[in-house]
């Protein structure tokens, strides 16, 4: 008997109806190879419950579009109210094992050459030229209209163009997910959002998806929780440690001798890639006692993370520029890099600098006000923004001087960490609170 229609149960989102094409896809192992993708890699050393997978996440912005389609589509319209459906399911198909954290790897090794990794051009070639690809062809819908929903870039009819702000924005369905999700597995309270009023709220103007005046709030709300979210958990100073370790350890040898580059080439031979293949990988670097970096493979192994030293977060504004000294102090010390290893007789390569907000995986920026006027329209903006609507009209959230969201778009979170490993600890925390006096009551002094 062929099974039409699935039923998913779901802690976020309660029952998840899957069915026709969607169902195919999901059935298709390049799919279900999501299973065992975590959604936020070393996160779980902090957080345990954080083992959730990048497949329950997909199932969720698939409900969310599904929703969506059912308020805003018109039935007549099937063909794209799939389509778009199907891009919100398949948006993190391509993604690597370990998720953003072996991708920034993989981007540091092959940076030079020019080679880039970044997971959605993997989900391009699998919707493109996979069993996938097949599956929605075979159903006749279009790749192309998928592609481009995903991308943003969907021009074909000018009324559903709203569509691409659901898929890719400042207000998308893949944050909307993740927030719940990412917090809920966490034992957090910082992503939690008023979804069902923010979906009441949604209200589309042409190609423009806005929000009515009742639903500010609820956007508020979510703005904070992103901005929380980031800083409580997708930064999180021993979830960076570990991520730290991932760029050590790995070099272009490495990489090539498990044939992983040729995924570029043939992007089905990702299937046999997924977080068992580079634990595994992460275990023989351990056991191999000729690997210069074995020691720090064995610490992502056995959950023992290189160590913050110090620490800086800084708020600054955006619109005045000014500088945190302290901040700037520590940044600047990586220029000095040699003269502290002289000083402290720690090798360099144990000494480790971070600033998540500039390298991020997940490509976090602060919001940033958007003009909305007949004279500037929103597609040649690289970023949508969230419009809400007013007494006054159309306008940027973070225009309207009288929104929570106004403020925080002011702002641009900063952190800098230096690490080391544990028994340098104390050795570099003193050499630095010697050299840069102004940044000692910075240094760790069993605070973390």
């Amino acid at each position: 008997m062929v099974v039409d229609r699935k039923v998913f149960r779901d802690p976020i989102h309660n029952y998840i109806e899957v069915s026709g094409c969607a169902l195919e896809v999901i059935e298709d192992p390049l799919f279900q190879r999501l299973r065992s993708i975590r959604q936020l890699s070393f996160t779980q050393c902090v957080y345990h419950g954080a083992e959730h997978s990048r497949f329950g996440h997909s199932l969720g912005v698939y409900h969310l579009a599904n929703r969506i389609t059912d308020l805003l589509i018109p039935d007549e319209d099937r063909e794209i109210r799939e389509e778009f459906c199907l891009a919100a399911l398949l948006h993190d198909v391509g993604h690597h094992p370990f998720s953003h954290s072996f991708e920034a790897v993989l981007n540091n090794v092959y940076g030079d050459l020019g080679i880039d990794f970044d997971h959605e051009q993997f989900t391009m070639k699998i919707i493109n030229e996979t069993s996938i690809a097949d599956c929605i062809s075979r159903n006749g819908l279009s790749k192309d209209h998928v592609i481009q929903l995903i991308q943003g870039s969907y021009t074909e009819k000018a009324e559903l163009q709203f569509l691409n702000q659901l898929i890719s924005s400042e207000l998308d369905l893949d944050r909307l997910d993740y927030l719940l999700r990412d917090s809920y597995y966490c034992g957090v309270p910082y992503g939690k959002i008023d979804l069902e009023r923010l979906i009441m709220s949604l209200e589309p103007d042409g190609d423009l998806l806005t929000i009515s005046q009742k639903g500010i709030n609820s956007i508020e709300m979510y703005v904070l929780s992103r901005f929380y979210m980031y800083t409580q958990v997708y930064t999180h100073h021993t979830a960076r440690a570990f991520d730290l370790l991932l760029q050590k350890i790995f070099n272009r040898e490495i990489i090539e001798s498990t044939g992983y580059h040729k995924i570029k080439e043939d992007i089905n031979t990702l299937l046999k890639f997924d977080d068992h293949w580079l634990n595994m990988l992460i275990k023989d670097l351990a056991s191999d006692k000729e690997f210069e970096y074995h020691e720090l493979a064995e610490r992502i192994l056995y959950r023992n993370p290189i160590k913050c030293v110090i620490e800086k977060t800084a708020l600054m504004d955006r619109l005045d520029r000014k500088v945190d000294p302290e901040y700037t102090t520590i940044s600047d010390l990586r220029y000095e890099l040699g003269t502290i290893s002289e000083r402290t007789g720690i090798n360099n390569n144990f000494i480790f600098f971070d600033e998540p907000w500039a390298n991020l995986p997940y490509g976090f920026q602060p919001y940033v006000p958007t003009e909305v006027s007949p004279e500037k329209p929103l597609e040649v903006e690289e970023k949508k923004p969230i419009i809400i609507r007013t007494g006054r009209g159309l306008i940027d959230i973070a225009q309207e001087p009288n929104s929570i969201a106004h403020h925080i778009s002011r702002v641009s979170a900063q952190v800098i960490r230096i690490y080391t490993l544990d028994n340098y600890r104390e050795l570099l925390g003193n050499t630095l609170g010697e050299m840069r006096p102004i940044i000692d009551h910075l240094v760790w002094k069993d605070k973390f």
